[in-house]
């Protein structure tokens, strides 16, 4: 009866072992825990957002996302990867209002950049952001135009 119960027992720890393999497999993804609204805060609410995508590969990358709080005015923006969560990869956003001068947020960073906070008012603000893979390659977003390296958005 023992041996039965020993045998029970590793079978049964074999084929946790094998769940807990498959579920680290290549097909699992690690999911970005951070929102854009946790990042910029209380009161933001989107208004756009545009993907990055690997122009070889389609691949998509991340998203830059761009909020607004209606109450005070201020717009927010921040990159949020979705490739390569949790690995040090160039990531970079920013915003530039009419009425204010240019600020980013870029580096190294594991889960996004960001949030780069400046007033938009009722005006326009240039925005964006971009990641870099790990061979180095540099990709912006997909609305980026390349006068002005940016999406515009007028509130």
């Amino acid at each position: 009866m023992q041996r039965a119960i020993g045998r029970i027992g590793m079978v049964a720890a074999g084929a946790a072992v094998l769940v807990a393999v498959a579920g680290t497999g290549a097909g699992a993804a690690v999911v970005n825990p951070y929102t854009p609204q946790a990042l910029c805060g209380l009161g933001f609410t989107a208004v756009d957002q545009d993907p990055i995508h690997d122009a070889a590969t389609g691949a998509r990358l991340g998203t830059v996302h761009l909020l607004r709080n209606p109450l005070t005015g201020y717009g927010c923006t921040v990159t949020l990867k979705s490739a390569y969560v949790g690995t040090l990869t160039g990531t970079s956003v920013y915003l530039d209002p009419e009425w204010t001068t240019h600020r980013a947020d870029e580096g190294n960073r594991l889960y996004a950049a960001g949030p780069v906070h400046l007033y938009v008012g009722t005006g326009c603000a240039i925005w964006g952001g971009s990641m870099t893979d790990p061979a180095g390659v540099v990709h912006r977003h997909d609305r980026a135009n390349p006068a002005i390296g940016g999406a515009v958005t007028c509130f």
